[in-house]
């Protein structure tokens, strides 16, 4: 089986969207659009699941700088966004215009941080496009770079929540060998990593299931309203640390 180049196939990706749109609606759908609407979803949804304002972040596949765009005001800690389109981050440090946060490309699925660094670690649409070993490697990684108690924050395509499905119908019927792949991940494929790893399974969130509270309303670009208490689209799992006395 070749193995899928994922530097080759986003940088082809990205190319021909700036080629399609021009480079600013490019670095937005880059990350999959709705770029202010989701970045707003994934800053509740990590102020839920504890993020402070003191902490400190590392974005994994920040891309264009979606989150950290939305964090801006918020996050006065540490922050570092990883990413394998060079374009993508510049374009991220541009936009969020925080001379004290680290924009860093990376080739490989490690993390290039030092031990026990950071509060959260996130992979937002990022499991969704890799291999499990690198999948595996990466979680691997975001359990050296975490501080004790530290949280692993990802989002998947699972193949127990139903509204996925279209996707992996879709993904069966693409046969373009340069696509990009989408990867789904079942809850017993994370539980099995966590135990590897000596992780804790804190929770995992259904795509469906109406879980984050949005701490700003908006309106997606179809027209629908979010307020409230709302799913997050993708599934969301949350990982920890074992603490020092644990």
């Amino acid at each position: 089986m070749k193995v899928p180049d994922y530097i080759a196939s986003y940088k082809s990706h990205l190319a021909k969207l700036i080629v399609e749109h021009g480079r600013e609606e490019a670095m937005q759908l880059i990350v999959g659009g709705e770029y202010d609407q989701i970045g707003k979803l994934e800053r509740s949804a990590l102020i839920d699941l504890g993020l402070e304002r003191y902490h400190s972040l590392v974005d994994i596949g920040c891309g264009s700088g979606r989150l950290p765009f939305a964090l801006r005001d918020y996050l006065e800690g540490p922050f570092v966004g990883t990413d394998i389109l060079e374009d993508a981050l510049d374009y991220a440090s541009d936009k969020c215009d925080r001379p004290d946060w680290r924009f860093m490309p990376t080739f490989q699925s490690s993390i290039p941080l030092g031990d026990a660094t950071a509060d959260f670690v996130t992979f937002f649409s990022v499991f969704t496009h890799l291999l499990d070993e690198d999948i595996f490697r990466f979680l691997l990684e975001a359990k050296r770079v975490a501080k004790p108690s530290g949280k692993i924050v990802f989002s998947f395509l699972d193949f127990e929540c139903d509204r996925h499905w279209h996707i992996f119908e879709a993904t069966v019927a693409d046969q373009n060998p340069l696509r990009v792949i989408n990867k789904f991940i079942s809850h017993g494929a994370i539980r099995r990593w966590a135990r590897a790893l000596d992780l804790k399974v804190e929770v995992i969130y259904d795509g469906s299931a109406p879980w984050v509270n949005l701490d700003e309303p908006f309106n997606y670009t179809d027209g629908r309203r979010a307020e409230g208490v709302v799913e997050f689209g993708q599934s969301v799992a949350v990982l920890r640390k074992c603490g020092l006395n644990e």
